[in-house]
């Protein structure tokens, strides 16, 4: 989500933004968010949008108020609005369970959640304001 204040655009980057994450959980995010030859495609992060889109546009509107009445600015709207979208991708990693891991793997794993194994990249889930 992207503000404008005084000129400069302000963007709000959840999820995996550059630079805030390792190689190892950026590339096991992207394998799982959209799949390769061995792992289906679990669309967590779009799951995870198409769920609360009118959430964070509420959020938005009412921020809008906000900024206009003095009372907050955009860098303050667009870090709690990071810290909600940063709960919420985590929450979806956490519920989501299909297509359900193949039983080699539940047990390697020990588990049958298709998006957990050591929680590292659930974890590595962030947000950043530039």
């Amino acid at each position: 989500m992207k503000a404008a204040t005084k000129g400069h655009e302000q963007r709000l980057r959840a999820g995996f933004p550059k630079g805030k994450t390792d190689s190892f959980n950026l590339n096991k995010a992207i394998w799982n968010e959209f799949g390769t030859v061995n792992i289906p495609e679990r669309p967590f992060m779009r799951n995870t949008v198409a769920k609360k889109k009118s959430i964070y546009k509420r959020h938005m509107r009412k921020a809008a108020s906000q900024i206009m009445a003095g009372s907050s600015t955009i860098p303050v709207v667009l870090n709690k609005l990071g810290i909600l979208v940063q709960g919420d991708i985590q929450g979806e990693i956490t519920s989501l369970n299909s297509p359900p891991n193949a039983p080699s793997t539940i047990r390697q794993k020990g588990s049958s959640n298709p998006l957990i194994d050591t929680s590292a990249m659930r974890q590595a889930v962030t947000w950043e304001v530039k």
